[in-house]
């Protein structure tokens, strides 16, 4: 009797040791520890509408994107390609399990396979182990416990976003985007169909067709879509819209990856309008067979929004992937030599210091002195030629190159650089010295970017602005800093947006020339390698720089027949853009300026003698000065301006010989003095580059012992000037070219 107690009991003991054993695996399948999951979104830089520029690879070599709901078609879709019983089983479907196995032992290899979408998550947590007992008994305990702490639609979502849709792509979010161009939740029935067949073969996507048909048809037998929506998915004919490519602006998305330290799982939205971006291509490629004939392989465009200084387009080459001219240097941010770009900061910083556009400035033969002792700085004009005295309005707008050095040696250099370095041109780092006053005809270097930046000063009536590549929301509490004044940001967009007064150097009707109004400024580099065109409206401000990155010389080539054409049309479009018809002045007129007649000839307030008589914006504060220059038929030139006007005059003369009163007793030569150095400007061609050879009367000339022009063109070097009159009567100077 004690042994059947004794039984009874240990039988006892073991079924409930059993029983608790069993319990104690139940809970730990059920309750024990799943697999940590991290929601991952890839970086991807898109435009200002969503459209995608680049989408990089996470250190897996995939494209990533998290999906929190799952739309019902592609909800629909999985289910019907992946697991029919979804919705029923605990995470382990027995009848796929069995069916699998008789599939294989019929075939003799695996040819099925039996696991729910709940042991795929499982898996793929699991980081995808090869396929053993073990892993599979591992994958359906991780199921059991995926579906004890998810609802269905989580571990539904769970598998759409870890699953592999072909070419790099991870999850369904990332994969519609990329074959349809659209979000998921835009996705037609055919469309999610097409994406739920490619996760049993993501190697093949351009073959899930005949998968889709397969998907279609379980979904209407499942009673997932009704007749209707059946025959009409059927019917869609899939197009593999991918939209812009990520090659759309690399050189904009290099510079928006190196200065916006963008991290993973961060959308990075940015400035760029995708579509004047491809248009802006477009321009290019239409003006590749003239930029060709002028030697011109490179070419830079940028676009700025002036309200909110986003970057709305950035082209840095014209050819990223082309290797024989450097297609991937970003001329959008590389040191060049601007030209005549940086006149208009000159006339600028004159402007503050209380010159006006009536000013008459000197285009006459000058000699400037440099930091060098005993070494003067000779500039001329493009054309060669001297117009005697020029209004500042006429000097700007035709971009004349003496009357804006003879300024800025007002003015001093010192003054010029803060300026420019305040406006943004960081990469001037020597002193004023150094540059000298060839700063004003851009013997210096700065980029295309800072240029237009800078430009955008005067587009803002005078204010910084904040340039960025990323979309951000405004920020009202900022007050960007002050530049120049108002009237100063006036006068400058009003000279560059004249086309009548550079009419006399530019022409009507080129380039430069639109329908609504434009501030505009061209730009040719020393010795022709680089050649610039910039200008604004109210809305937008383009530059566009054209060259070789190697520095080849151009062709016939300046800032009006190389960049002009390009930067034409990208301002149209750029405008169309903005939706913007110009209708508005560029930069509003300060309440202080008022229209009054002026003599053209000397700037001021027009006499009863002056011949000719135009309009100018001057301050209502500014005192009244009356022209004395002309008088009864004859002008009264100031002494800056009578060799000029005497020289005009013997010209004149030349032209109609006749006898020559009150000359000089002593022969001798008037121009150049003697033991005078003389610099070559490297901003214009040689041939431009000449000094006036002038003496008391008709002189022949010869330097070095051969005879010379009077025009004489300058060589390096020293040389001897002799000049002889017809009686025999000689002169004799020295000059040094450097």
């Amino acid at each position: 009797m004690f042994f059947k107690v004794e039984r009874r009991r240990l039988a006892g003991w073991t079924a409930g040791g059993l029983a608790g054993g069993l319990l104690a695996l139940a809970l730990w399948i059920r309750l024990g520890p799943i697999p940590t999951i991290t929601p991952d979104t890839s970086p991807v830089i898109v435009d200002r509408n969503g459209v995608v520029l680049y989408e990089p690879l996470t250190p897996s070599g995939t494209r990533n994107e998290w999906l929190d709901v799952v739309p019902e078609s592609i909800a629909a879709a999985t289910i019907a390609a992946e697991d029919r019983r979804f919705e029923h089983h605990p995470g382990i479907d027995p009848i796929a399990i069995a069916r699998a196995v008789a599939h294989d032992i019929r075939h003799l290899r695996a040819v099925e396979g039996g696991s729910t979408i709940t042991q795929q998550v499982a898996k793929m947590l699991l980081g995808n182990p090869p396929r053993t007992i073990a892993s599979k008994m591992r994958e359906a305990v991780i199921a059991l416990r995926l579906e004890h702490r998810y609802t269905k639609r989580q571990i539904l979502a769970l598998y759409v976003n870890l699953a592999p849709y072909g070419e790099q792509t991870i999850g369904v979010a990332r994969a519609s985007r990329r074959y349809f161009g659209c979000a998921p939740e835009e996705l037609t029935i055919a469309q999610s169909a097409w994406l739920a067949s490619l996760p049993q073969r993501p190697s093949t996507p351009r073959r899930a067709l005949a998968r889709q048909r397969v998907v279609l048809a379980r979904m209407h037998a499942l009673g997932l879509i009704d007749d209707a929506s059946w025959r009409e998915a059927r019917a869609e004919r899939l197009s593999l819209d991918r939209g812009i490519q990520p090659t759309l602006a690399p050189h904009f998305v290099e510079q928006v990856r190196s200065r916006s330290g963008a991290q993973p799982n961060h959308l990075v939205k940015t400035t760029l309008d995708a579509v004047l971006q491809q248009n802006v291509r477009g321009i290019i490629a239409a003006e590749r067979a003239n930029l060709l004939r002028h030697g011109a392989h490179s070419v830079a465009v940028v676009v700025l929004d002036n309200e909110t200084g986003g970057w709305l387009a950035w082209e840095g080459s014209g050819d990223y992937f082309g290797t024989e001219f450097g297609g991937a240097i970003d001329g959008v941010t590389t040191l060049r030599q601007p030209g005549s770009t940086l006149k208009p900061f000159t006339y600028a910083l004159a402007f503050e210091e209380g010159i006006t556009p009536a000013t008459v400035l000197a285009d006459v033969p000058s000699h400037f002195p440099t930091a060098e002792e005993g070494v003067v700085y000779t500039p001329r004009n493009y054309d060669g030629g001297y117009r005697g005295p020029l209004r500042a309005r006429a000097a700007l707008a035709g971009s004349e190159n003496v009357p804006a050095v003879a300024l800025l040696e007002k003015v001093g250099p010192p003054a010029l650089l803060r300026l420019l370095r305040g406006t943004g041109f960081r990469d001037l780092t020597h002193t004023a010295d150094y540059y000298g006053l060839g700063l004003t005809l851009g013997d210096a270097e700065v980029t295309l970017e800072q240029l237009v930046s800078a430009y955008a000063t005067f587009a803002r009536g005078g204010t910084a602005v904040s340039t960025t590549m990323l979309l951000r929301p405004p920020t009202p509490d900022s007050r960007p800093p002050r530049i120049v004044s108002p009237r100063t940001a006036f006068w400058i967009t009003d000279i560059l947006s004249d086309s009548h007064a550079r009419e006399f150097i530019f022409g009507r009707g080129g380039n430069l020339d639109f329908p609504f109004p434009v501030a505009v400024k061209t730009g040719t580099s020393q010795a022709y390698h680089d050649n610039w065109t910039i200008g604004y409206t109210r809305a937008v401000t383009v530059g566009v720089w054209v060259g070789n990155f190697d520095r080849q010389a151009l062709r016939s080539s300046s800032g009006v027949t190389g960049a002009g054409p390009i930067f034409h049309s990208v301002m149209l479009a750029a405008m169309r853009r903005a939706g913007d018809n110009g209708e508005r002045e560029i930069v509003d007129r300060p309440d202080d300026l008022e229209q009054q007649p002026i003599c053209a000839l000397s700037g001021l307030r027009p006499s009863t003698s002056c011949p000719a008589i135009e309009s100018e914006w001057l301050p209502r504060e500014a005192p009244v000065e009356f022209c004395a220059w002309h008088h009864a038929g004859r002008i009264d030139w100031p002494e800056e301006y009578r060799d000029w006007a005497s020289a005009r005059e013997r010209r004149t003369l030349a032209s109609a010989p006749r006898a020559l009163a009150g000359r000089e007793t002593r022969f001798r030569i008037t121009s150049p003095s003697n033991d005078t150095t003389y610099l070559v400007d490297p901003t214009l061609h040689r041939e431009f580059q000449a000094i006036h050879l002038r003496a008391t009367s008709d002189a022949i000339w010869s330097v070095d012992g051969k005879p010379a022009a009077s025009e004489w063109p300058l060589r390096t070097g020293k040389h001897s000037i002799v000049a002889t009159n017809r009686r025999g009567e000689r002169d004799a100077i020295a000059i040094t070219v450097r």
